[in-house]
């Protein structure tokens, strides 16, 4: 897991909303640095990374949630969540099927072949986890969500 980056120029005497758009930026900048890697699919980890880095806007936005008009707050957090559980459904299975590999590997017994039908099973059900998180990815881009959030950011009281 990727560490949370720096936020730059934060000065916690500056007044909230100059606060908030710098964390807030910065965490969602983050989250979104790990998208293209998302959606290759070469490297787990870039999921991983997204799907904490949201977490980490999730949380920004939990906490400064009174600090933004509630109708425009629900549908930016609605996103997030959103993203956030196609993310996870799709790690879920990365977790298991790394889990069911060692175990295979680490137990060898003649019920291999049913273990291996398994494994197979659940990298299907990934792939198909995974192609609608590529979709919804798809989506949120179409509809111009990034800049969107970035307007959302200066919505902030």
């Amino acid at each position: 897991m990727s560490k949370a980056r720096k936020i730059p120029y934060l000065n916690p005497n500056q007044v909230l909303n100059v606060c908030l758009e710098k964390i807030l930026r910065t965490r969602f900048d983050e989250m979104i640095s790990f998208e293209q890697g998302t959606i290759d699919g070469t490297d787990i980890e870039a999921l991983h990374d997204m799907r904490v880095a949201s977490r980490r806007v999730q949380a920004v936005m939990k906490i400064f949630r009174a600090a933004f008009p509630k109708k425009k707050f629900k549908t930016e957090y609605a996103e997030i969540k959103g993203l956030i559980r196609a993310l996870g459904e799709v790690r879920d299975y990365d977790v298991f099927i790394d889990k069911l590999e060692k175990y295979n590997t680490a137990h060898p017994s003649d019920d291999k072949r049913a273990f291996d039908l398994l494994i197979i099973r659940k990298k299907a059900g990934r792939e198909q986890k995974r192609k609608f998180l590529i979709q919804h990815i798809n989506y949120l881009n179409k509809i111009g969500y990034k800049e969107h959030f970035y307007r959302f950011i200066y919505t902030a009281i």
